[in-house]
């Protein structure tokens, strides 16, 4: 199916030396070859840009992107300024694909037209496999409507946003929020709500890699940009005219569980010295009585002041 549309496949490149030429050319091997594949160099110290530049010489539908440093959200957004195509999927660099992946996805849109289709992962260190699959009634299954936003709920694979290839409509205006981790918490949020039709295949065609050596952000920060992000996402939500009292509700339960298990780390207290008028309302209003009772002892327990 070659002349289905363009596909735009987005690879951030950070310090990737090692996996970047297994990532692009599990992409490059392709079956749908209609496509495009932005890589965007995001001011690696590494040769990660050299080979960038070696791999678009081999490939003319290669493009690279040089940039400074500005994060994944950063070297995301200026791939998709740069993307041309009908159908857009994102790929993270240490990881790869399976070849039929881009193919079988595009299929699946237009066979039933779909606004996004998903695949199944493989997560590995190389030794050990697990295999990430969707809940038995979500699998292989055209899921429409408001059935769409409540998989942001309680399906992992639509919490993340390289296991599926997007119709351009569904992402285009979607600007991730750049400085945060957990961008995914808040883009596929926005993705799954201007999504009307969707499928989850059990086919695992994502090979996601888990690196032993890598060295992350510390959980600390990590669990602020999720609160962050996911504050961000009911804000936007609401601006678009979000109206659903359920998942309104659902959003702002989510954030206060996300406070809670914030403060509940010792090592946080830097982080909470002032907590504002609005994160305190989440926690009571949200929070079961037990959750809220244990929210007011860590206040007293780190000396909090929650300003009224």
């Amino acid at each position: 199916m070659t002349n289905a549309g363009l596909l735009s496949v987005i690879v951030p490149v950070y310090n990737v030396e090692k996996y970047l030429v297994r990532c692009v050319q599990s992409v490059m091997k392709q079956t749908y070859i209609n496509l495009e594949i932005i890589l965007v160099d995001d001011g690696s110290p590494d040769k990660s840009g050299e080979i960038c530049d070696m791999l678009a010489r081999t490939d003319r539908r290669i493009t690279v992107i040089h940039q400074e440093n500005r994060g994944l959200c950063g070297a995301r957004n200026s791939g998709l300024v740069k993307a041309k195509g009908d159908y857009i999927a994102f790929l993270d660099s240490d990881d790869w694909i399976e070849p039929q992946m881009y193919e079988c996805l595009i299929d699946l849109i237009i066979m039933h037209d779909l606004d996004m289709a998903r695949c199944s992962i493989d997560q590995t260190d190389g030794e050990f496999h697990t295999d990430l699959l969707p809940n038995e009634k979500n699998a292989n299954v055209i899921i429409t409507g408001e059935s769409v936003f409540e998989l942001y709920f309680h399906e992992f694979l639509c919490k993340v946003v390289w296991n599926a290839v997007y119709k351009r409509h569904i992402v285009q205006n979607v600007i991730y929020p750049e400085g945060y981790q957990s961008e995914d918490n808040y883009a596929s949020g926005k993705y799954l709500y201007n999504c009307n039709r969707m499928m989850i295949t059990t086919e695992k065609l994502y090979h996601y890699w888990i690196n032993p050596n890598s060295i992350t952000r510390s959980n600390t920060i990590r669990k602020s940009d999720i609160c962050m992000c996911t504050k961000l996402l009911i804000d936007d939500l609401k601006m678009e005219g979000m109206n659903s009292e359920y998942f309104l509700y659902k959003l702002n339960q989510k954030l206060a569980r996300e406070l809670y298990h914030y403060i509940r780390e010792k090592d946080e207290r830097c982080y909470v010295v002032a907590i504002q008028r609005s994160q305190k309302k989440y926690i009571e209003t949200y929070l079961d009585l037990l959750r809220r009772i244990r929210f007011k002892f860590l206040l007293k327990k780190f000396n909090i002041k929650v300003y009224d």
